[in-house]
């Protein structure tokens, strides 16, 4: 086992898989993010929360508030390619 899924592993057991009763607890707030390598197997059953790159241009950190398919909640961190074009006049 490497350390990365170690760490997911105890991050996993130590998160409770229920949202605080009021709702005003936002997906995740209760879990802390795993960056994501190359990889690394997760197991996704219901996105809870995504961030929005659609107004964003390059490279940009995302993070992700996953369900697995146990009910336990992960919340992780990748990069991606933002969806907003560098200049929209340039597409054809």
């Amino acid at each position: 086992m490497n350390v990365a899924t170690i760490v997911s592993a105890v991050i996993s057991s130590l998160a409770p898989t229920v949202f605080d009763q009021n709702g005003l607890q936002e997906p995740g707030a209760h879990v802390s993010a795993v960056d994501y390598h190359y990889g690394m197997e997760i197991d996704v059953k219901r996105v809870l929360q995504r961030t929005d790159t659609s107004n964003k241009t390059g490279v940009v950190p995302v993070t992700l508030v996953y369900e697995d398919s146990l009910g336990e909640v992960h919340k992780i961190r990748f990069l991606e390619w933002g969806a907003s074009p560098a200049n929209p006049a340039s597409i054809a």
